[in-house]
């Protein structure tokens, strides 16, 4: 009987560390990405939503959570700063929402903001991409990008950062 109680609390913790391994990593997650499949249902990037609109940081109108390390998902309802990714490409996939993604031209008043990364005030022309739910956009490593979001209106997407292939 004990030694059934002991099986028992080994699986269940093993059980638990397994869930804990394939679950959605908070904000800021490093290491890996995770070696086994990660589903998220489109009720589930709702729900995530919802619970990440309370959060909208006033100063950079949006929030967002690691959904594995090179994956993010991103509540936005307002204009970002500009900003360029030295050596990882964005593919962003819109679920909700909707917005315009100006990518291209040049940074204005650009800054070092983290490794590898730029920030600055705005972009000197570049090309404007509507977006809506369904849609995609690349924006490849090293090229300027902006967000911009109407007031009243939001968008929720994921960006997967890519190492580009030359």
């Amino acid at each position: 009987m004990k030694r059934s109680r002991i099986a028992t609390a080994g699986l269940f913790l093993l059980g638990s560390l397994l869930l804990t391994a394939q679950a959605p990593r908070g904000r800021g997650a490093q290491g890996p990405d995770p070696q086994t499949p990660v589903f998220w249902s489109s009720q589930k990037i709702k729900d995530l939503a919802a619970e990440m609109k309370p959060r909208v940081n006033p100063d950079t109108h949006n929030t967002g959570m690691s959904l594995i390390p090179s994956a993010n998902l991103i509540y936005r309802e307002g204009d970002s700063s500009s900003e360029i990714h030295e050596k990882t490409a964005d593919f962003i996939f819109v679920h909700e929402g909707e917005g315009v993604i100006l990518v291209g031209g040049k940074m204005v008043g650009g800054q070092p903001s983290a490794p590898d990364e730029i920030r600055g005030a705005s972009i000197e022309g570049g090309t404007r991409y509507p977006i809506a739910m369904g849609d995609s956009i690349y924006i490849p490593a090293n090229m300027p990008h902006q967000f911009f979001v109407e007031k009243g209106r939001h968008f929720v997407i994921t960006i997967v950062k890519l190492p580009p292939k030359s």
